[in-house]
């Protein structure tokens, strides 16, 4: 098959991926060095034994091979096996999962950043709305005074239309 390039990500959300890949080594890391436990984590650590976890030389190199290309072809699979010690089945298991972490961990620092964006543009909004508020325009023409008498009057159906729809469900209530 034809080897595919993996995505580029946008610099704003390059170093909080490093930064969720350095929490992840250091959680792998605490849970080599902790010894013992209650028994539920002695019963977890033995399932994690019999599913058969990469060491972390492997996945050192796996992810190193990730870099490089995100798609490998059968023979870069077959050769990253011989190389680990590993089936070309758990090769091609491993990417999948990894490019599909590497997706949501995107799509994470991606929604963090439209967050940050989308509150930072409601501030600039409250801000310009308050600044046309106490806008003076002499101007009899001026757009800003049309459109604060028009929200003004909209402001006002509004609640025109609130007051009767709540009325109208009062007298609908006391009825039944």
């Amino acid at each position: 098959g034809i080897a595919h390039q993996s995505k580029r990500l946008s610099p704003p959300f390059i170093p909080l991926l490093l930064y969720i890949a350095s929490l992840r080594e250091r959680a792998m890391d605490m849970g080599d060095h902790q010894e013992g436990g209650s028994d539920s984590q002695q019963q977890l650590q033995e399932r994690r034994k019999r599913q058969r976890r990469h060491t972390p030389e492997q996945i050192r190199k796996l992810e190193e091979s990730f870099q490089k290309c995100g798609y490998p072809d059968e023979a870069q699979s077959a050769q990253l096996g011989r190389e680990l010690g590993l089936e070309n089945k758990q090769i091609r298991s491993w990417f999948q999962n990894h490019r599909t972490q590497m997706k949501v961990e995107y799509e994470r620092a991606e929604n963090l950043f439209l967050r940050e964006e989308n509150t930072r543009l409601l501030s600039e909004n409250m801000v310009m709305r308050e600044v046309l508020k106490n806008f003076i325009c002499l101007n009899p023409n001026c757009i800003a005074k049309h459109y604060i008498d028009q929200q003004e009057e909209l402001d006002k159906e509004n609640a025109r239309l609130k007051a009767g729809s709540l009325l109208c469900a009062t007298s609908f209530q006391d009825e039944l």
